[in-house]
């Protein structure tokens, strides 16, 4: 450690003054019933995480509620920390707000300037390996994680002088303002790349992407062919009659079509859709793997590296009621909703309740079906269910209203959408790597900072 360098517990650092580190109030002191419309701001978690006072929140107490909390009020230079949910995260009290007090899941730091500017200890919270061993070793709660203030009294904060405080606050507040902005440029084309293919995928879905061609049969005589193999489907005992109501193909709620095309419910254009084993089953350690939500959105397709195994019997009798099939579509109907996944793996396997299969009428349609049910235009028909959990119910996902136009076109515009689909993926794979290494750069001058190695050492 570098002579003047030293390291003290965060108590050290406090205000000579009573209430220097002090919690917000508890839950008796401060009740949803105190709240009023304007008066005095309470401030809480959602501030320190965005570091937005005035301009955030609107839970008020009226000034008479201030008289018996001014104790917990905040200050320009205050350090704020949170200490539930997610929990170590600082903000310093900026120059300017009105009178605020802080809530009970915050707590006050308001340091002698004569030993610690209140903006390196901030950085020293945030950044320190040995701060954020203890946070990590002491937090307390199964379901929330929470701190108290003997914690974060305790904490073990490296402290050089002043001079080298302010160097060091200097560096990292230049150093994370062009990390931020640097992140913010990433960001926005990760969102502009990823809405190029949107708006691409709604045109294609609309018929204004891929150009129509005189040759194409009539998506009439598509619809008969599929109208027939359904039928042939049904007395073979592998689908079963309709179970809703067909749709009205003229409604004006919808987008328009071009003339060779029709809109249909994805019920007629599949021998069936079902969703997964109603109950979690026994998992074993190597067998048929057991595919949940989860394992829809870690990523483009479907991802095997992250799985529970059920048993080969297990599996035979889960078929029996949702077999997926290569060519067949998935979509998650629990959790995140209306993820899309064709399957397009000769690999068994099985799958849970969160997840819904299709199961095309013709297999040709399943490439066509996978890029529809992902357009806004049909994600806009999903409407989720359910007061606390949300789900999309089967009968619901029998309903949509799917653009259907010929195969010949079909195959076109998979196609085309499978090119744009390849390049909107690799401009997300160089953000996604942007926004990581931005991550690990803040990551190592934090661990510099409060290491020793950010050279601050004043001459």
């Amino acid at each position: 450690m570098k002579a003047g360098w030293k390291t003290v517990p965060l108590e050290a650092l406090a205000a000579q003054q009573k209430g220097a580190v002090k919690i917000g109030p508890f839950g008796s002191q401060l009740k949803k019933s105190d709240l009023v419309s304007s008066g005095i701001h309470v401030v809480g978690i959602e501030n320190v995480l965005s570091g937005t006072f005035d301009g955030l929140g609107e839970r008020f107490i009226s000034s008479e509620k201030f008289k018996t909390l001014r104790t917990v009020e905040v200050l320009p230079g205050d350090l704020l920390i949170t200490m539930m949910g997610t929990i170590g995260k600082v903000a310093v009290v900026p120059r300017g707000i009105g009178t605020t007090i802080m809530d009970s899941h915050l707590l006050r730091v308001r340091p002698d300037q004569k030993l610690c500017i209140t903006e390196y200890l901030g950085w020293a919270i945030q950044g320190s390996p040995a701060v954020q061993e203890v946070i990590e070793a002491k937090a307390h709660g199964a379901i929330m994680r929470g701190l108290n203030s003997a914690i974060v009294r305790s904490l073990p904060i490296l402290l050089p002088p002043l001079l080298d405080q302010r160097r060091i606050v200097g560096i990292l507040d230049e150093a994370f303002e062009g990390i931020a902005t640097a992140k913010a440029n990433a960001e926005k084309n990760l969102q502009n790349a990823r809405a190029l293919f949107g708006s691409a995928l709604n045109a294609a879905i609309q018929g204004k992407l891929v150009p129509h061609e005189n040759g194409d049969a009539s998506v009439e005589d598509l619809l008969s062919q599929i109208q027939e193999s359904r039928n042939t489907a049904i007395e073979q005992g592998r689908a079963k009659r309709r179970k809703t109501t067909p749709i009205d193909t003229d409604s004006g709620d919808r987008p328009d079509l071009p003339r060779s095309w029709k809109w249909t419910q994805l019920e007629s254009l599949s021998v069936g859709i079902s969703d997964g084993v109603h109950k979690t089953p026994t998992y074993v350690s190597d067998g048929i793997p057991f595919v949940t939500v989860k394992n829809l959105t870690a990523g483009p397709g479907i991802r095997f590296d992250d799985l529970n195994y059920i048993t080969k019997a297990d599996h035979e009798e889960f078929i029996k009621r949702t077999y997926p099939e290569k060519g067949d579509v998935l979509i998650t109907k629990d959790g995140t909703i209306g993820v899309v996944r064709l399957i397009e793996t000769d690999i068994e396997f099985s799958i849970f309740v969160s997840v819904a299969l299709i199961k095309p009428v013709m297999r040709e349609l399943g490439p066509y079906l996978a890029y529809a049910l992902r357009a806004p235009c049909v994600q806009s028909q999903i409407v989720p269910q359910g007061a606390a959990l949300k789900h999309l119910y089967l009968v619901d996902l029998r309903m949509l209203a799917i653009p259907l136009p010929p195969l010949s076109e079909q195959k076109r515009i998979v196609g085309r959408l499978d090119t744009l689909a390849v390049e909107a993926q690799r401009l997300e794979s160089l953000y996604e790597r942007k926004l990581a290494a931005l991550e690990a750069l803040k990551k190592s001058l934090l661990h510099q900072a409060f290491t020793d190695q950010l050279g601050t050492q004043a001459a």
